[in-house]
């Protein structure tokens, strides 16, 4: 008797793996969320998982030109993991990799903002940046950064990919609860807006 694909990752689970990488050829429904066969391979694994969202090019094979990478990072350790994902994805000298911060609205109107960024915040956002930008220096990978102020963050990812022509996004999550598959209000709104691939690494 043949098991469902979820039962066949479940049961290969069980052998003690240190990650599930789910790609499949159905990832979404129609509403632009995780397809129902997708979270039940997720939920038959507990540690770690990355979920690959084949889009565009990469339905039919893989672009000819270089790899272009965009990662939003936040200076916790779900996305620094993410970053280095994104750096051990690409060959040296053949790829770029660009992390994204995004400092976001936060209900102060601008003259606030812009005080609170004249301290605590700009330094965080050099902090932030400068380790991901030291940890492809480790990885002997290049690296740009961008900064993007009072927006939404999945308004800044969007844009940026869009305007960026960015081949792939990857993306630090959390490990999602329950049965159905969800990574929160952010990465949910670019799996259901944009057209770029996406890769959700989540620890």
């Amino acid at each position: 008797e043949s098991l469902a694909p979820e039962a066949v990752v479940t049961q290969e689970a069980r052998k003690g793996y240190d990650l599930l990488v789910i790609g499949v050829e159905r990832t979404t429904t129609d509403h632009g969320r995780f397809h129902e066969q997708i979270a039940r391979m997720a939920a038959g694994f507990e540690g770690p998982l990355a979920v690959a969202v084949a889009r565009g090019a990469y339905l039919q094979k893989l672009p000819q030109r270089r790899l272009n990478i965009l990662v939003p990072v936040r200076g916790n350790k779900v996305s620094r993991r993410a970053a280095e994902v994104a750096l051990a994805l690409v060959p040296a000298g053949t790829s770029a990799v660009t992390a994204l911060y995004v400092m976001g609205k936060v209900g102060l109107d601008t003259a606030q903002r812009r005080l609170k960024r004249s301290t605590t915040s700009r330094r965080h956002e050099k902090a932030i940046l400068k380790d991901i930008v030291e940890l492809a220096n480790r990885y002997d990978r290049p690296i740009r950064t961008a900064l993007r102020l009072d927006v939404a963050p999945e308004d800044a990812i969007l844009r940026q990919a869009r305007l960026g022509r960015y081949d792939l996004i990857v993306m630090g999550v959390g490990r999602p609860a329950g049965e159905t598959l969800y990574f929160g209000k952010i990465a949910a709104a670019v799996l259901e807006n944009s057209q770029h691939s996406i890769l959700y690494v989540s620890s």
